[in-house]
């Protein structure tokens, strides 16, 4: 391509895209508008904790501080000025067409597409339907990826073909990529291995050796230059006990429950989602669409190369991969996922479409480059030539993404919905300068406003929380809570929670009807009228409610109590006149193993609600003498020999699981799961269990629920039976649960039966082999395995006595008020000095309290160099005995610097060898 072509073609894709660039914000579901106060935070060091988008009670951010340069120029802009709707088109959509422009001539020129094939060749790669939607639905630095990662390919092949000054560009190029998306270093990599394994076959044998060092002397300098690049975020990582992935992703159903795309729509490179770019929603394949991989597959037809038959080698395997776990062979997705390092990453497989577009790209070039030798068809008006081909595949490719020119996109690529009334909505916000979030339902919308001052937080995140969770009725309605559990305005409190936000759907994404809009109208009412909703701010469209009252990010809690029970407890807690949660503050010891014996020298009030000593003991447990049977297990029924008919669920699957037991056994349980999920017997069923904890004259103790549809679960090892528990209660307590209804639907009355998790004391193991559970009844419900030697459950024991217990049960109205009386009165203030600093000062202590950080609990959160324990499930809590000036900080951001610096080095270092490589070859 001359320069006119690459000039053409910039021209030609921005009159395409031009809506993104009229003035105004452009904003998707994955990309929000960025508000001024916003976007300055951003220009600051790599932070390892990140309130900003629908997470704003924080997560850990390590895993996506790859992307921390990207957000460091946003944050620059801002801070010169910039607004984010200029920014926005600068950073996106211009540098996606000319970096793309760039990138994909390049590579199509190394394999030999030159002139109007490349022109054409590089339009359709950049307006593939996989690039369209990428760039409609906000995901601009996928995009850029995309746009740059021809750019990747040629200088790492060129590294490998080359010297040293080479090989340090191809690893500075990945490195880049790697800023933009970490997943695609990975797609790449399979690309670049593909590459390498091609290029082998056709080796001669003195040329082997060579080529092999080759390999190894590129792969290990672009990983010195990779690692250093990206130290600032591989330290705190390594170093710092970053958050492991979401168990939601690695879960092979995800795999199953993502794969929209099927094998037509990787052959077609046909997006899934086209053209609405709505999640869930599947385009069956369009006839249009056909002649692309027609073009691509005409290649090898035209022309037999080396080139072409590398390029159609990558395309097979990228429909392949694209497909996901749909058939063909959906097995091989699956075992991909379970069983290669990274893959993982991959549950959406529509990644992969990076592998088609690029070899289509370079196919269709060489197709269009070969008809154009046989079809020399040219339309002649003066001195302009006019190659057919070209020309007519250049209207089919523009024809192809009509929706965009002509306005029937629903994301970057059209006007935000209700754009007046969300701007309004921020100027409310704007002008209260006291801390306190924003709750969307039932997420935020891309013009949703947040700030550091009024982080958002989302409902779709909420529901799979604990005690939201809980709140749930049915299976249909689940932003129910809000409503129906009588203690939520306590916990919204306690959140920091000011705001609920509540947009009227988005109709072009969205088909409503009657009975969606009646439903929007009466829950918006209901809301309304809630206790603790003090008004209404703004109406619909984008109405706007404000809570009573909302805690600050910190304040001080007076009385604590450690729970051995469910946070059902909340419902009760409400009820007693004048309860205050923010002034009592709760620890659930069955959330997590070991809890009992974290917090045994804190000073609390424990709380037995529907358990015995027993259950309290087993809280003192160390986390290392667990076992969960779960674990052995997947979420279908087992086929395998020595656990058949099993199945499990995790903790993340609360909401499934209650509603599982209340529709099929009518029954309800809210108790935790120490974190180990549930392994689940329907029916006489027998399971394994095979450990090296499980020793010689250890007592064995297990947690099973108990309820109506219960038996019995017996434990062998071998012969020997160790003992049995009785899962049965005969006559249950009964739950009762209401569904409000509406004008004209009354309110639904459900009652279940009561199930409730135990410990039992099964007996001492007699050898050191496995473990063998038969469970005989309707369901039977294991928890967890505790194996402890005696002297340790005999002193455990023992030192119950020490602490000051109560039995809910067992007290009166009054004994309760008494208990949850306040009379401390502290004072406390605070600054934020960062998103993981905050310096606290605290003073008029007259008893030791509790720091309540309603930042999502982590352990990493430190006070003093002593870490959080979980606080109503939730939040952050500290033990504070004095008066004094203390820091609160996230514990891995202490090795964000010194990974800094090494990056910083690392990047100096390597242009100052290619300047020299450059020096020399011009002397």
């Amino acid at each position: 391509m001359k320069r006119n072509s690459y000039i053409l073609l910039v021209i030609l894709l921005v009159l395409t895209f031009w809506k993104f660039f009229i003035p105004g914000p452009k904003v998707a579901n994955d990309f929000p508008y960025i508000f001024s106060d916003s976007l300055k935070e951003s220009f600051q060091l790599p932070s390892t904790w990140i309130s900003k988008g629908g997470e704003g009670m924080g997560e850990p951010g390590v895993l996506t501080m790859w992307s921390w340069p990207i957000d460091f120029l946003y944050g620059l802009g801002g801070k010169i000025g910039i607004s984010f709707e200029i920014l926005e088109k600068f950073l996106g959509a211009l540098l996606v067409i000319v970096l793309g422009v760039l990138s994909i001539q390049k590579l199509l020129n190394k394999f030999g597409v030159k002139g109007e094939a490349a022109f054409v060749a590089s339009l359709f790669y950049l307006t593939s339907s996989y690039m369209i939607l990428l760039i409609d639905g906000g995901q601009l630095q996928i995009a850029i990826a995309y746009s740059f990662f021809p750019l990747v390919f040629v200088w790492m092949s060129e590294g490998i073909e080359g010297g040293l000054k080479n090989k340090i560009i191809g690893g500075l190029g990945i490195s880049l990529l790697g800023f933009l998306d970490i997943r695609f270093v990975y797609v790449f990599l399979l690309l670049l291995a593909i590459w390498v394994f091609y290029n082998s076959l056709f080796l001669r044998k003195e040329n082997v050796l060579s080529w092999v060092k080759n390999v190894i002397t590129s792969g290990l300098v672009s990983l010195f230059v990779f690692v250093g690049l990206h130290f600032y975020w591989i330290l705190p990582l390594v170093m710092g006990r970053g958050a492991s992935l979401n168990s939601n992703l690695t879960r092979l159903t995800q795999v199953t429950s993502l794969g929209f795309t099927n094998i037509g729509h990787a052959l077609f490179l046909l997006q899934p989602h086209w053209f609405k770019n709505v999640f869930g929603k599947i385009t069956q394949l369009r006839v249009e669409f056909i002649i692309i991989p027609i073009l691509a597959f005409l290649a090898p037809v035209l022309k037999r190369s080396k080139n072409v038959g590398f390029w159609l080698f990558v395309a097979l395997i990228g429909i392949f991969l694209v497909k996901g776990a749909n058939p063909p062979l959906q097995d091989i997705y699956n075992w991909l996922f379970a069983n290669i390092p990274g893959f993982s990453l991959f549950r959406d497989s529509t990644k992969f479409f990076f592998l088609v577009a690029l070899s289509y790209s370079v196919l269709i070039g060489i197709t269009v480059e070969e008809l154009g030798k046989r079809l020399s068809w040219k339309i002649e008006n003066g001195r302009w030539k006019t190659i057919f081909v070209p020309l007519l595949l250049t209207s089919y490719f523009l024809l192809l993404i009509h929706p965009v020119w002509l306005s029937k996109m629903t994301g970057t690529f059209s006007e935000p919905m209700y754009k007046e009334e969300f701007l309004k909505a921020a100027d409310i916000l704007k002008k209260d300068d006291n801390f306190g979030r924003i709750f969307w339902i039932p997420s935020r919308a891309s013009l949703g406003f947040a700030s550091p001052a009024h982080p958002s937080v989302e409902a779709g995140r909420f529901i799979s929380k604990r005690p939201f969770a809980i709140g749930i009725v049915g299976d249909y309605e689940v932003f129910n809570f809000l409503r129906e559990a009588p203690f939520m305005g306590e916990i919204f409190k306690i959140a920091g929670i000011k705001y609920i936000a509540y947009p009227y759907p988005d109709t072009r994404r969205e088909e409503l009807n009657e009975d969606n809009v009646s439903y929007y109208n009466t829950f918006l009412d209901q809301l309304s009228n809630l206790p603790w909703i003090e008004k209404r701010l703004q109406e619909p469209p984008v109405t706007l409610l404000e809570t009573k009252e909302n805690k600050d990010r910190l304040f001080l809690v007076d009385n604590t109590y450690c729970v051995v029970g469910s946070d059902g407890i909340y419902s009760d807690l409400v009820s007693i006149e004048n309860f205050d949660l923010s002034k009592n503050g709760l620890i659930f010891l069955e959330e997590k193993p070991g809890m009992g014996n974290m917090l045994k020298d804190t000073p609390c009030t424990y709380l037995m609600y529907d358990k015995e000593v027993i259950d309290l003991s087993a809280t003192f447990i160390d986390q290392s003498k667990f076992i969960f049977p779960a674990n052995y297990l997947s979420n279908s029924p087992s086929e395998t020999k020595g656990s058949s008919g099993w199945w499990k669920r995790e903790t993340s699957d609360f909401v499934w699981w209650r509603n599982f037991l209340q529709q099929k056994y009518s029954i309800d349980n809210l108790d935790f799961d120490f974190g180990g999920g549930w392994a689940v017997a329907e029916g006489s069923k027998e399971l394994e269990v095979r450990s090296e904890k499980l020793e010689t004259g250890n007592v064995l103790l297990v947690r099973v629920m108990r309820g109506k549809r219960g038996e019995k679960v017996a434990f062998y090892q071998g012969e020997d039976k160790i003992g049995e528990i009785i899962t049965k209660i005969e006559i249950p307590e009964k739950v009762h649960l209401k569904l409000t209804g509406t004008i004209n639907i009354p309110d639904q009355l459900f009652e279940y039966d009561k199930a409730d998790f135990r410990w039992f004391e099964v007996g001492n193991l007699t050898d050191n082999g496995f473990l063998s559970i038969k469970a005989e009844g309707d369901i039977n419900v294991v928890n967890s395995i505790a194996v402890v030697p005696e002297n340790q459950w005999v002193s455990i024991n023992e030192s119950i006595d020490r602490y000051n217990i109560a039995q809910w049960s067992k007290l009166t109205v009054s004994q309760k008020q008494e208990l949850f009386k306040v009379d401390n009165h502290t004072a406390i203030s605070y600054e934020k000095l960062s998103p993981t600093h905050y310096k606290v000062k605290i003073n008029e202590i007259k008893r030791p309290v509790t720091l309540a950080f309603s930042e999502t609990f982590d352990s990493l959160w430190q006070l003093e160099g002593r870490s959080s324990y979980s606080l109503y499930s939730i939040i952050n809590g500290f033990y504070v005995e004095k008066d004094g000036d203390y820091d609160v900080y996230f514990s891995p951001q202490k090795y964000v610097l010194p990974g800094f610096i090494i990056s910083g080095l690392t990047l100096v270092t390597c242009l100052l060898c290619i300047k020299f490589f450059e020096r020399n070859r011009t002397s």
